[in-house]
C-alpha cells in the first residue's frame, strides 16, 4: 500500500482557510439578506432567523461536498490505477 504524496504546509493551511470561509460566508450572505428583507417588510426578526438557518445548511452541504471528495478536497485527481473512466488504458 502506497502512502498519500506529502503536501506543503501552506497547501494545507489554506484548505483549513477554505473550510472557514465556506461555512462563514453563506450565513453571513443569507443572513444580511433576511436582515434587509426584515427591516423593508417589518418582520423581524423571522427573515433574519431564516436566512441564518438556510445559510448554515448551506454551509454544511458545502462542507461535506469538499470533505467527502474523493481526490481528498485537494483538487486533484486521484490517480490509483484501478481502471476507472479516465484510465484509457495508454500503457503509460
Amino acid at each position: 500500500m502506497q502512502e498519500p504524496p506529502k503536501r506543503a504546509p501552506l497547501i494545507e493551511a489554506a484548505r483549513y482557510a477554505q473550510i472557514g470561509v465556506m461555512m462563514v460566508a453563506p450565513m453571513a450572505l443569507l443572513g444580511g439578506i433576511g436582515y434587509a428583507l426584515d427591516r423593508r417588510f417589518t418582520t423581524a426578526p423571522w427573515l433574519l432567523l431564516g436566512g441564518l438557518l438556510l445559510g448554515m445548511v448551506a454551509g454544511f452541504v458545502n462542507f461535506f461536498s469538499l470533505v467527502m471528495r474523493p481526490d481528498g478536497g485537494d483538487g486533484r485527481d486521484s490517480d490509483d490505477g484501478s481502471g476507472g473512466p479516465d484510465d484509457r488504458g495508454t500503457g503509460r
